[in-house]
């Protein structure tokens, strides 16, 4: 027998109702009870004009949020963004303050309090400033050596960033550069050292084309030589028997000299008859030093007529 209008409408109300209980015993499964939850909340700023910048950074934030506990569970590695447009900002320092209904959430939650609600941040002039670059040389190369000179391609870079922290920039250094032992020239790239400075930032290339040349450290140093006499069989006297000498070189060179007596002066008594002579001394120095000084000029030597079988003087001394 058919449905009355009546039990067909019934029918309805009860496929409804049972539709009704069933998605509402599902979303109590998925959903949960209410909860809470606490998620970071970063500002975003947008529309700068380009000859402003904004100093300092805004504090770290967190929103709180109310909702079903199965959906803020998918949300929980949310970050939460909070959009301030400064299309209209003039230089100066400015107070913003957060509005809870201003931040975009998940459906069927809402933010509670935000922490904190307020910051200041700092808007100044962006300007532009060369400034010259300083090469940042650390320790020194091998004993012995010492730089002789230094440059940096390019040596001038023009930086932008505040106007009131470009004003107190008068130059700019690269990262550390490190010359221990070194011995010869050496050539790299470095970057700019702006770590203390996060809101300026170079133009151009921040990466410097260095050269470090290292010679040997000349030095003058006084030595204390034994005169020989060479170039006769006769037994002889020189007077004095030494010689003061400052000789001018490299510092490992003349290290080695004092070290080994390896500076050699004599005089020529070759062709002298016996008797009393007045003769200079020859020194003879490695090629890569110079003779500074010697004291005496000119020394007396005294040739016998006995014969012997080696000459006078010795080795040289300090």
């Amino acid at each position: 027998m058919p449905d009355t209008p009546p039990e067909k409408a019934y029918r309805k109300i009860l496929v409804v109702v049972v539709l009704g209980v069933v998605v509402l015993t599902g979303g109590i499964v998925f959903f949960g009870r209410s909860a809470e939850v606490t998620l970071p909340l970063s500002v975003e700023f947008s529309d700068l004009p380009e000859h402003l910048v904004v100093i300092g950074r805004q504090p770290a934030m967190e929103a709180h949020l109310l909702g079903p506990s199965g959906l803020l569970k998918v949300f929980k590695d949310t970050k939460l963004t909070y959009a301030i447009s400064l299309a209209s900002t003039q230089p100066g320092k400015h107070h913003f303050k957060i509005s809870p209904d201003r931040i975009k959430t998940p459906q069927s939650t809402s933010v509670l309090k935000v922490n904190p609600d307020s910051f200041w941040v700092h808007v100044d002039h962006r300007i532009e400033k060369p400034v010259p670059v300083v090469l940042d040389l650390r320790n020194e190369p091998a004993s012995g050596y010492e730089v002789s000179a230094v440059t940096a391609s390019p040596s001038t870079i023009t930086l932008s960033g505040p106007a009131s922290m470009l004003e107190k920039i008068t130059a700019v250094r690269t990262t550390p550069v490190d010359l221990t032992g070194l011995t010869e020239k050496t050539r790299k790239q470095v970057a700019l050292n702006l770590n203390h400075s996060p809101h300026v930032q170079p133009l151009e290339e921040s990466l410097i084309n260095i050269a470090v040349d290292i010679k040997e450290k000349t030095v003058q140093v006084a030595l204390t030589a034994q005169v020989k006499g060479m170039g006769t069989t006769h037994s002889h006297t020189i007077t004095p028997d030494h010689i003061e000498l400052v000789l001018r070189g490299p510092e490992n060179t003349l290290k080695d000299l004092a070290e080994n007596d390896g500076i050699q002066v004599h005089i020529d008594l070759h062709g002298l008859d016996p008797g009393r002579h007045v003769r200079p001394a020859v020194i003879e120095p490695p090629l890569n030093t110079s003779l500074a000084e010697a004291k005496p000029e000119e020394f007396v030597v005294e040739i016998f007529e006995s014969a012997t079988t080696g000459s006078a003087g010795g080795l040289p001394r300090k």
